[in-house]
């Protein structure tokens, strides 16, 4: 009976230590395989924050192409660099030299709007250049004197479009410089911008 019962409690301890042995097993498997399938996805979402982070570089839009900016359109069309901007009977003369932005503004909104060259800057860096409002007015005179849009607190309606100069006093260094970007505001406080690189 003795031999009996001590052979039954070596059984069941056997058993227990099987059972013991197998959940172990069975559990660092799947720890293993869940650490695997982790380290996977955050090599898989480091890849899609490298990748969306260079796509936002790229997508940064340029010359030529038109930028919605709140219920605004721009497109600068033109960039090119003078000493002097106007008729030539009075022209403008730069303290350095000239950006000049040929933009067209399109207003996409339900109410009237109005267009300033204020309301775009150009940045190099951490450095910001604000228009010439004396020179953009005399680069979008014609000849004769008379001003067809002079970016100057215009008035644009709805569904209509303007097409002028704005230009930027600056030294020579910064006008041939290649690393230029324009922030472009939807109206007069700023709270609607867009980058538009100047290549």
């Amino acid at each position: 009976m003795k031999k009996f019962m001590k052979f039954g409690c070596l059984g069941f301890i056997g058993i227990i230590a099987i059972i013991v042995i197998i959940s172990i097993a069975s559990g660092g498997g799947e720890t293993d395989t869940a650490s695997t399938n982790g380290s996977n996805n955050d090599s898989a979402n480091e890849n899609k924050e490298d990748s969306s982070g260079e796509e936002k570089t790229e997508k940064l839009p340029g010359i030529g192409e038109a930028v919605e900016v709140g219920a605004m359109t721009y497109t600068i069309n033109e960039k090119t660099t003078a000493k002097e901007v106007g008729p030539s009977v009075a022209p403008e003369t730069a303290s350095g030299k000239y950006i000049v932005l040929d933009i067209t503004a399109v207003n996409n909104g339900n109410e009237a709007v109005t267009i300033d060259g204020s309301y775009f800057k150009i940045k190099q860096g951490e450095k910001t250049f604000e228009a010439d409002s004396m020179a953009s007015t005399t680069a979008n005179q014609n000849e004769d004197g008379t001003i067809k849009n002079s970016f100057f607190m215009e008035q644009l309606n709805p569904g209509s479009e303007l097409s002028g100069k704005v230009v930027f006093d600056v030294s020579p260094d910064v006008a041939g410089a290649d690393n230029l970007k324009v922030e472009a505001q939807e109206g007069i406080f700023g709270s609607v911008t867009k980058t538009i690189k100047l290549q």
